[in-house]
């Protein structure tokens, strides 16, 4: 029913879970994705400290809005989902947070054609969408035309572990409680399915630090979460 080759069931699949995201990923990650995204923050965003950022695949803007609730200056934040139910539950976090001392903009677009002028930010993230993204690589690289000379590049993505006997376990839960959480939580069990599908199906950690290379990536540095159960990647431009 699901698949990234068609990027219309793709938009479909998170226009249905949008109200039930955040809480959802609370539960399917016990919290930890709330460490994640820290790191992803502190590494990527808080060195820059970019008046101008764009965090692609947004969903309800748990980067951005992090980001901006603890910036100093008023920033000027691009908000990127082909989703316009996230889009439209990001807006309703933004107001509920109070975040008003910064611009935002809200893109509805694909992160493969990211419709904003050349070398027009300083800084990128993308997090736990660049597997839904049908040609990955294209993705990495409208991001690099789109950042400023020494603008950094942040992705975080949930990954399958190196160790055997973690790998195992991980696939396990993913087949069998993944689906049946997210039925409970938002009565789509199909939705979930295809995200437990997309991290099995996705590149390993090195073939997507490969692809920040060639598209011209430096300083690359990498961390893996939990042996790799997620992991993120920043590069420089």
């Amino acid at each position: 029913m699901y698949n990234k080759n068609d990027p219309e069931t793709i938009r479909s699949l998170f226009n249905s879970i949008a109200k039930q995201y955040d809480r959802t990923n609370a539960v399917l990650s016990f919290q930890m994705h709330k460490r994640w995204n820290q790191a992803l923050i502190q590494e990527a965003l808080v060195p820059a400290n970019p008046s101008v950022f764009l965090d692609l695949c947004c969903g309800t803007g748990a980067i951005a809005f992090e980001y901006l609730k603890s910036a100093r200056h008023p920033k000027k934040a691009y908000m990127l989902d082909f989703s316009e139910g996230m889009l439209e539950h990001a807006r309703y976090r933004a107001k509920e947070l109070a975040i008003v001392h910064h611009e935002i903009t809200y893109l509805q677009a694909d992160a493969q054609h990211i419709p904003m002028m050349t070398e027009s930010v300083e800084c990128a993230t993308i997090a736990y969408g660049i597997r839904n993204v049908k040609h990955p690589s294209k993705c990495i690289q409208e991001v690099y035309r789109v950042l400023a000379a020494g603008g950094s590049f942040g992705i975080l993505e949930l990954t399958q572990p190196t160790n055997p006997l973690l790998r195992f376990g991980h696939r396990f839960y993913l087949r069998t409680m993944l689906p049946l959480i997210g039925k409970l939580l938002t009565s789509n069990r199909d939705a979930y399915r295809y995200l437990c599908n997309s991290i099995n199906t996705f590149i390993p950690a090195d073939e997507l630090e490969r692809l920040m290379r060639s598209a011209g990536f430096r300083d690359i540095h990498r961390h893996a979460f939990l042996g790799g159960i997620a992991t993120l990647l920043v590069g420089k431009k």
